[in-house]
């Protein structure tokens, strides 16, 4: 099948008043990746299939786009498959050369100025590729921080400044979430979000979901955020499951029915982010 990048998703969905799911398959875990790829396939909707740069420690870059390319083979939704939260060139030619087709630059804990140039910098090294770009302004803060620091939220005018400076695909903003496990979060500014979307040319992007309600993420899209990741949930749930059904289930010590009925647990959760992006039976919708 042939691979979308990141930009021609956005672009599409954000024209259209709909999010793309931006779902992370913990490293290239094969069971989180056949959950994410079949509730998008079952609802046909366009899929953006990511790694968290730490979790490809274990398994590599190489390992990861291989899985994920063979997941996709034939599928019949489009997919891109990204690099979240990239921190160094290196990490970026890395995930090229294992086959991603988006990338995302996390310079968001520099000053601006260097924020901007470092980013533009990779906008060079890769866009003649065909691979897209995402960048972040804002630093939003993991859950360690949290306890010490409140939420951060960008500024219209840091937004403005930053899209001045670099011409970026898509665009990663702090508008109240942290990232990390959280039961609940309901930091959202979602009038904040509608005004860096009036501001702002690229689509707008969505970090640190853990814990927002379903009905949240939704105000989310409505207010002008267009990719929507989510991370902490997803491998959350799939450890629960995982844990639960070796007790409960008849899996006669074969890890694959553990895996599998996991998986398959997985797959509801999914669909529900689906449906709250509006991204069921969007595929065709895609140019």
């Amino acid at each position: 099948m042939k691979l979308h990048n990141a930009k021609q998703l956005c672009d599409c969905a954000a024209a259209k008043g709909f999010a793309i799911p931006a779902l992370n398959n913990n490293g290239g875990s094969y069971d989180i990746g056949r959950a994410i790829i079949e509730a998008c396939e079952e609802l046909q909707s366009p899929l953006i299939i990511q790694c968290y740069e730490p979790n490809l420690e274990y398994r590599g870059f190489d390992f990861a786009g291989q899985l994920i390319r063979f997941l996709v083979a034939d599928t019949t939704i489009p997919v891109a498959i990204a690099l979240d939260h990239g921190k160094t060139p290196q990490s970026i030619l890395r995930a090229v050369k294992a086959g991603f087709t988006h990338v995302m630059i996390d310079y968001a804990d520099k000053p601006l100025d260097e924020n901007a140039r470092g980013t533009q910098a990779i906008i060079d090294l890769v866009r003649p590729l065909g691979i897209s770009v995402e960048a972040e302004i804002g630093h939003i803060i993991k859950s360690s921080d949290a306890s010490s620091q409140r939420a951060p939220k960008v500024s219209v005018d840091e937004v403005k400044a930053f899209a001045a400076k670099v011409d970026v695909d898509l665009l990663a903003v702090a508008v109240g979430t942290t990232h990390g496990i959280f039961k609940e979060q309901h930091g959202i500014d979602f009038d904040l979000i509608s005004k860096i979307r009036a501001a702002a040319r690229p689509p707008l992007v969505l970090h640190g979901t853990s814990g927002v309600s379903m009905a949240d993420i939704t105000r989310s899209v409505k207010a002008g955020m267009t990719k929507i990741n989510f991370g902490e949930g997803i491998r959350m749930n799939y450890i629960q499951y995982y844990n639960e059904l070796t007790r409960t289930l008849n899996h006669e010590h074969h890890d694959w029915r553990i895996a599998r009925a996991a998986k398959d647990r997985l797959k509801e959760d999914i669909k529900e982010i689906i449906r709250a992006v509006g991204s069921e039976g969007k595929a065709a919708a895609i140019g």
